[in-house]
């Protein structure tokens, strides 16, 4: 009686772990989803996000914004780095390389603001977002987010 209802109860176990593991598994589609904001930043800077998903998954993240100006990378920046370094301690190389690391490292569920660098943080968790859902529905087309 007591085996009979232990194998039951682990089945039941058994069950509702895979039932529960598979309504929760996020399938991604292969893609590269590309995603900006709608808007140059007070810096002439427009953010964006290049998700790359190959075999269900991601296979790099290049996050970085671009000049108003010339297009020219906000990363490549001397000047940029020169200011920011001396007084936040950061720049965009760095901050844009630590997002992305803590990013995948967390499988984005726990991604802290850079000191120094907060309306690019927060910018890179909005565009990360609509990457996501983006990956979810297999949509490559160019995602373009509003800023708040």
């Amino acid at each position: 009686m007591f085996r009979r209802l232990g194998l039951i109860t682990l089945i039941i176990i058994s069950l509702s772990i895979f039932f529960c593991s598979c309504e929760t598994a996020v399938i991604i589609s292969d893609g590269v989803y590309l995603v900006e904001m709608a808007e140059f930043d007070e810096n002439g800077y427009k953010d964006f996000v290049e998700f790359v998903v190959k075999n269900g998954k991601v296979t790099s993240i290049n996050a970085n914004g671009y000049s108003e100006i010339d297009g020219s990378l906000k990363t490549k920046s001397e000047e940029i780095r020169r200011e920011m370094e001396a007084i936040n301690g950061t720049y965009p190389e760095k901050y844009y390389r630590d997002l992305v690391n803590e990013y995948i490292g967390s499988g984005g569920t726990k991604v802290d603001v850079i000191a120094g660098a907060t309306l690019s943080s927060e910018n890179f968790f909005k565009l990360m977002e609509v990457a996501k859902n983006a990956a979810k529905t297999g949509d490559t087309s160019i995602r373009i987010v509003e800023i708040d």
